[in-house]
């Protein structure tokens, strides 16, 4: 849930792309999608845990046999929604790439948008294409780089830079907000390392048991 929510670096472009960009207009925005994105996140979580119960998958899809058409559809739609979501990450990408290596040299020209857009698309398309199952390298970047991000460095930062001491009445939210972030990262690294050997292990493609009724003598109860 860290990794999914941890938008920060993507804050400035949205906040710059309003068109009236107040602090008002800018809560209002980020409220409601963050909210809407954990209420649609929790509905598919319950309702795939109370439909597959001890089966589920981390990728609900995984529960589905192929020769289910309604659910090939929802494959499809949700590939679209990944193909126009990782431009958003290449936006972030790139902009970063100016900032550091072409500060002076701004403004920017076309062609140097274009082939930064270019490469960063062509890199990550290598890297995805060495592996189809990344449980253990989601499961490592949301416990090292998500956490910290979303939970213990924005708290520290508030700590730090807000007027009064490192402990008063107002910093007793970050306070507790840094604490959560620490105790999810020890638990997360010592969980990663228990289940090293079930999370190297990838599943990714396989039909459940469930779809070949024909190799079962019974009916398969999801409820047993």
């Amino acid at each position: 849930m860290s990794f999914a929510f941890m938008c920060h670096h993507s804050s400035f472009l949205v906040y710059e792309s309003l068109a009236d960009n107040t602090q008002e207009r800018w809560n209002k925005t980020t409220h409601i999608s963050i909210g809407a994105a954990a209420i649609l996140s929790l509905l598919f979580a319950v309702a795939g845990y109370v439909t597959f119960t001890g089966y589920v998958q981390g990728d609900v899809f995984e529960n589905y046999c192929w020769g289910d058409d309604l659910m090939n559809v929802c494959r499809g739609f949700y590939a679209v929604t990944i193909l126009l979501t990782f431009p958003i990450e290449c936006f972030v990408a790139r902009d970063v790439l100016e900032t550091a290596f072409f500060q002076d040299y701004q403004p920017q020209p076309f062609f140097r948008h274009a082939v930064l857009s270019v490469l960063i698309a062509i890199l990550c398309m290598l890297f995805s294409l060495t592996t189809d199952c990344l449980g253990i390298v989601l499961e490592l970047n949301g416990i090292v780089c998500a956490v910290p991000l979303a939970y213990i460095l924005p708290a520290f930062c508030y700590i730090k830079l807000e007027e009064g001491g490192l402990i008063t009445r107002s910093k007793l939210p970050a306070w507790g907000v840094a604490t959560f972030g620490v105790v999810s990262f020890i638990v997360g690294v010592v969980s990663l390392f228990r289940n090293i050997e079930v999370l190297s292990q990838c599943s990714h493609g396989k039909q459940m048991f469930y779809c070949f009724p024909e190799i079962n003598d019974t009916v398969v109860d999801l409820d047993l």
